[in-house]
This record gives structure tokens, sequence and C-alpha cells, in this order.
């Protein structure tokens, strides 16, 4: 695994659409995946995207924390938060 470099905003990488992922069980995409773990962990992110780390790949890594769920909560309750999640050619 690896920590990959954070591409700077106005970088051209994140200012055209990324590609979908062709075989989400490639590995080529596993050790993206991997990779990105580690980078997050490294900045102390909660979220990252593909493009974000020179890859333009329509690849999503994040979780909500249950703190700051609790911290952004509107109503009185406590929500549990969301485990890190990975999104592979997500659609809005």
């Amino acid at each position: 695994m690896a920590i990959l470099k954070i591409a700077r905003m106005g970088h051209p990488v994140l200012n055209r659409r990324a590609d979908p992922v062709a075989d989400p069980t490639a590995p080529e995409i596993y050790n993206l995946i991997n990779d990105m773990l580690e980078t997050l962990a490294d900045i102390g992110g909660i979220g990252l995207a593909a493009p974000q780390v020179h890859v333009s790949k329509r690849v999503v890594i994040f979780e909500v924390p249950a703190a700051r769920a609790a911290r952004d909560s509107a109503a009185g309750e406590a929500p549990a938060g969301m485990p890190m999640t990975v999104l592979i050619n997500p659609m809005i």
C-alpha cells in the first residue's frame, strides 16, 4: 500500500468527468482502494475520490464518524454515523 499524492485545486484531473470502472473486482481497483484508505488515514479526512489522488476513475471512499453525525444532527437523537464505505461508479 502507498500514500498517494493529492491533486491541488485547478489540476486538470479535477476538471474532467472521471472514467467509469469497467471491472470493480479488478486487482488494480482493489489496490487503488487500499491506497486511498491509507492516504485518507494519513491526512485525517473522512472522504476521498479517486480523481483527488490523480486517478480519473469513479471511485469514492467516505465515512461519517458517530461523533460527527451527532454534532451535525438537528434532532435530539444520537445517530450512529456511517462506517467506511466504498462507492464504485456512483450516480446521483
